[in-house]
């Protein structure tokens, strides 16, 4: 169905030259509207958009220009859109950065993106002093603040100070559908974090894309609770449903206890998550206290990992809740296929290509292969991204002949239906949370009674995957709690490994490489 034939954008603009225009012209056209629920604060698109304004107009005077990077270091909370938004009037380039990330890993960012402006959580700060101390790059540091008590020296203003102080003129500056506008993280194979560049182009696609499939009815209220660093929250849901004109309910994070509360208590009729968070919620929390005529939820959205049919078929049952399941990548604007919202779902397929993307399944050859065949998944379209930064030798691998190569092995079937049926090499998928062995390795590589490593996952009921090490010891009297120690100081503990088996040697090939397959047949 085209974007005009879609109710709830009846006499909207549809068409834009950047994600900032996009929000300027929907605080002018439905000023009202509200934009935000969080916890007691009801915000409204000109509310987001004042306030984005007044940042954008500390940040002129603080020297940002078009193409700068600023930096947002945030637990979810609206803080997060007038940081972003108000960069992003200036043309300047929003970056996320995981609020889960230790000093080493944060002083990684800084040194690779290079920000100007870096607005930090009282939370996240101590973490992100760590940080700075190391790093060669020392943005300007604004503190966004809560409760939370810390030490930093670093801190050169406050975001409340900033929102009493600037005034609310209108900042937009001109931009082009190429200017890219969001740089997000995504875990590298190789053990060094990628910066994805994303354009202005790929995401009103994506916004389109949502926005034609008849996922929103208009009046709509989405509910967010995956951290909002995550190309989910942001790519595939903020920026749609705000070009929707809908409203997002943000949480802190996930909470079994505040879950229904906050579906009963805002009409919530849209929600994602990860499928653990579906298999607790199904399993763990007695649903004699919810009140189903309040329950408001059409589709319960998910994807990271593979939803069993037993929750699905729950949610169905108990709450006439349907899932729609997807597909996609940071590096293709987060979603890249999904279940269709009126036709019918097939067990372990990963719905249909969106409107606007062209999927195929390619040999290593390049070859397209024909349905019911597995290769590589290769994703073209407005959606992908402009490239990695500051690494054109890996953009340059991944991006070849206008498609973007993503590594994952699937398979298309007869109605058009996408299955995935291998992830990108090695990589782990723990709760929805992409983990890549090698950059555990490295770290415990690091430690000096370490000889050898090699990190796995491992099958979980609960969560997908779990993360294992085998460890070759160079002397005896190594033990697992100083190794978890080692790591959690030095990297973000989802990343943690959860079981330690210290072996004599590795498994390997005769040409040296270590055999990860005959430790998962083991494991």
């Amino acid at each position: 169905m085209s974007l005009e034939a879609q109710s709830h954008l009846k006499g909207r603009r549809l068409e834009f030259e950047s994600i900032a225009q996009m929000l300027t012209v929907r605080s002018n056209e439905i000023p009202e509207a509200t934009h935000v629920y969080y916890y007691d604060q009801i915000l409204t698109y000109k509310n987001t958009n004042d306030r984005a304004n007044q940042v954008a107009n500390f940040l002129k005077e603080a020297g940002v220009r078009k193409g700068d990077i600023v930096g947002v270091m945030i637990q979810n909370s609206p803080e997060i859109y007038y940081t972003m938004w108000g960069a992003q009037k200036l043309g300047a380039i929003a970056l996320t950065i995981n609020f889960c990330l230790k000093g080493p890993e944060i002083s990684y960012v800084l040194n690779d993106a290079k920000p100007k402006v870096v607005f930090v959580g009282s939370d996240f700060m101590d973490e992100f002093t760590k940080g700075l101390r190391y790093a060669d790059t020392k943005p300007y540091v604004v503190e966004v603040i809560t409760r939370a008590n810390h030490n930093s020296p670093e801190i050169r203003t406050s975001l409340i100070d900033i929102l009493a102080k600037y005034p609310l003129d209108e900042c937009l500056v001109k931009q082009s559908l190429d200017d890219p506008f969001l740089l997000l993280y995504s875990s590298g194979t190789t053990g060094k974090p990628k910066g994805v560049l994303l354009s202005n182009r790929a995401q009103l696609s994506q916004c389109r894309n949502f926005n034609q499939m008849g996922y929103i009815k208009g009046n709509d209220v989405m509910l967010l609770m995956l951290p909002m660093f995550h190309t989910n929250p942001l790519c595939v849901f903020t920026y749609p449903l705000s070009f929707a004109g809908q409203a997002l309910c943000i949480r802190k994070k996930f909470s079994p206890n505040d879950f229904w509360p906050t579906v009963m208590h805002y009409g919530i009729t849209v929600i994602m998550g990860v499928p653990t968070m579906f298999d607790y919620i199904l399993n763990k929390i007695d649903p004699s206290h919810i009140d189903l005529s309040k329950v408001k939820i059409r589709y319960a959205f998910t994807g990271g990992a593979p939803l069993s049919l037993t929750t699905r078929r729950g949610f169905k049952e108990k709450y006439n809740i349907d899932f729609l399941v997807g597909y996609g990548l940071t590096e293709g604007c987060g979603g890249n296929s999904t279940e269709p919202a009126l036709g019918h779902y097939k067990e372990g397929s990963c719905g249909m290509v969106h409107a606007e993307e062209v999927i195929e399944i390619m040999d290593s050859e390049g070859r397209i292969l024909p349905n019911n065949v597995d290769g590589e998944v290769c994703i073209k379209g407005d959606c992908i991204m402009l490239g990695y930064l500051n690494q054109p030798e890996q953009t340059a691998e991944v991006l070849r002949d206008g498609f973007l190569h993503t590594g994952d092995i699937g398979h298309f079937d007869d109605e058009g239906y996408l299955y995935i049926t291998d992830r990108k090499g090695d990589m782990i998928v723990r709760g929805g949370e992409n983990i890549y062995p090698r950059q555990i390795e490295i770290v415990l590589e690091e430690h000096p009674l370490v000889a050898e490593v090699a990190v796995i996952g491992v099958p979980d009921q609960c969560l997908g995957q779990r993360v294992k090490a085998y460890i070759v010891p160079r002397q005896k009297g190594l033990f697992t709690e100083e190794i978890r120690q080692w790591l959690l100081e030095r990297m973000a503990n989802y990343k943690v490994p959860e079981f330690y088996e210290f072996v004599d040697q590795l498994p390997r090939t005769p040409s040296g490489k270590v055999q990860k397959f005959e430790l998962r047949k083991e494991a």
